[in-house]
């Protein structure tokens, strides 16, 4: 028997099946203790490698059992049947042993059809990706409080499907359902799971690596958006020549927009030479030999943000 649990993402509905399946833990709330042999099990079965940097290896492996021996979350949480297993390893065509594509492991996607008539004008539910985003919190960068509320609640806190006003549009879920509860989820059942099944779950979440993809998800969600860097060059360069040219190519504007640059000598630096030093690529001519210099580059991007970074030069010429 299978589960559902309806989760959010951007107007999508989407579920979680067959996951949470469930053990109590035999400790107390703040030092949880799991039965070891589930703990190491759920290790040995994890078909992604993990990242246990900064996590609880017992959390990481009670919620792997969880997950990957009790429930199935991955038979509804990869793209689908066709793509849950790597090639020669799916156990429903006689290829043993099994093997988890690790590709789309948890990543989401697997349509279930319109609810609650699949013959009606009523919203798909799709699986959507549990695995964690560039901030390294799982399903979509939630937090643990928000992951408990939604379990054990029930409640859709974007309430992506409204109880419908008037004609059924595609959007809306109809009465006698209320749109402010996840339907497909059975929470009624769930809400007596313990905090520390529901800690250890999500703790394994966050130690999966980021699949790409899944309804909803903005484009590259498993690499950090880009932020605006200033990048001044050279550093500690030295330099025979009375006449230079200083770096800022390798800047980088957050939104891809050209960025402003201003070259200036910082407080306490000797003085030189600037000349188009609201460039990229000035050119600086020094006065001092044995000297090093120093010169602060700031860039602005589109929307007014700035960063500074430095290049320095020891001038040893004549």
């Amino acid at each position: 028997m299978k589960h559902k649990l309806t989760l959010k993402r951007s107007g999508i509905a989407v579920i979680v099946m067959g996951c949470f399946l469930f053990q109590a833990s035999s400790g107390q709330a703040q030092t949880p203790t799991f039965d070891p042999v589930k703990v190491q099990k759920g290790l040995a079965i994890a078909p992604v490698k993990l990242n246990l940097q900064g996590k609880d290896q017992n959390m990481v492996g009670y919620g792997s059992y969880l997950v990957n021996a009790v429930g199935d979350c991955n038979g509804c949480h990869s793209a689908g049947p066709e793509t849950g297993f790597a090639p020669g390893g799916n156990p429903y065509f006689s290829q043993h042993p099994t093997v988890v594509n690790p590709a789309t492991y948890l990543g989401g996607g697997n349509d279930f059809g319109a609810f609650p008539d699949p013959n009606g004008p009523f919203p798909h539910i799709i699986t959507r990706n549990l695995t964690p985003d560039s901030s390294g919190l799982p399903i979509g960068g939630d937090s643990l409080d928000k992951f408990m509320m939604t379990i054990k609640t029930g409640l859709d806190p974007d309430k992506v499907h409204p109880t419908c006003m008037g004609p059924p549009d595609g959007k809306c879920i109809p009465p006698p359902f209320n749109g402010d509860l996840l339907q497909i989820m059975p929470w009624p059942i769930f809400l007596n799971m313990t905090d520390d099944d529901l800690t250890a779950i999500y703790t394994y979440l966050s130690a999966i690596p980021c699949v790409e993809g899944g309804p909803g998800e903005p484009p590259n969600r498993c690499t950090a958006a880009p932020k605006t860097t200033a990048v001044a060059g050279p550093k500690n360069a030295t330099v025979l020549s009375r006449d230079f040219r200083l770096d800022g190519s390798m800047s980088i504007s957050a939104d891809g927009k050209p960025l402003k640059y201003q070259w200036s000598i910082p407080q306490g630096s000797p003085s030189a030479g600037i000349y188009g030093g609201d460039t990229a690529n000035p050119s600086v001519q020094f006065t001092q030999r044995a000297t090093v210099y120093a010169f602060q580059l700031t860039v602005t991007d589109s929307t007014g943000k700035s960063v500074t970074d430095t290049a320095t030069v020891n001038y040893q010429g004549n």
